[in-house]
């Protein structure tokens, strides 16, 4: 995605499994609170009827849209023009890439402090974190970001910046050879004693 192609919507966005363990009741909790910004939803999964009714019986339905499954290449244009993403995990994940094409396409996240979400949103950087099933957390984090859109625009080229020179191909394959350099660096040690 090019800088030029980016733009600041109305709107933010979780992407992923409507699923307990991704944390779709905090998430939906903190953005009943947020009046000036709107939620999207992109996914589908075993709760999502049930936090459609959720979202109903909290009359919060102006402020938070269900997409359901969307393909990659809307997937990709909701991330160009959204505000940032959020990313309300309670269980542990590794390396969501989700975020990751948040980053490439210039937006910051907000996400939990659970597993390696915390590696990759560096808070204050490249996103804001916030402890996991506090929605209120979520929704001063939330707020912040819908604020200050210029401190959000700021993390979101950093975020950019992080994926550019980190998570490349050229700086993959060279991590891979010095793997397998010091694997037969190894080798032939054990071999000449």
């Amino acid at each position: 995605v090019k800088d030029n192609e980016n733009s600041n919507g109305d709107y933010y966005i979780y992407v992923g499994r409507i699923s307990e363990e991704k944390g779709m009741k905090t998430l939906i909790d903190a953005a009943a609170k947020v009046n000036t910004c709107k939620l999207k939803i992109a996914g589908t999964g075993p709760l999502e009827n049930e936090m459609k009714f959720y979202v109903e019986s909290k009359n919060a339905s102006d402020k938070i849209e269900f997409l359901g499954y969307q393909e990659h290449s809307d997937v990709m244009r909701l991330l160009s023009n959204c505000r940032f993403v959020v990313l309300p995990s309670e269980c542990y994940e590794n390396f969501p890439f989700a975020v990751i094409e948040a980053f490439s396409c210039g937006k910051p996240a907000i996400g939990t402090r659970v597993g390696g979400i915390p590696e990759i949103i560096k808070n204050w950087e490249t996103g804001l974190l916030f402890e996991s099933g506090d929605s209120e957390e979520l929704s001063l984090k939330i707020n912040f970001f819908v604020t200050h859109p210029d401190k959000a625009e700021k993390m979101g080229k950093v975020a950019r910046m992080f994926v550019e020179k980190e998570l490349n191909v050229e700086k993959h394959y060279q991590e891979l050879i010095e793997i397998y350099e010091r694997a037969i660096l190894k080798k032939t040690v054990k071999v000449k004693k």
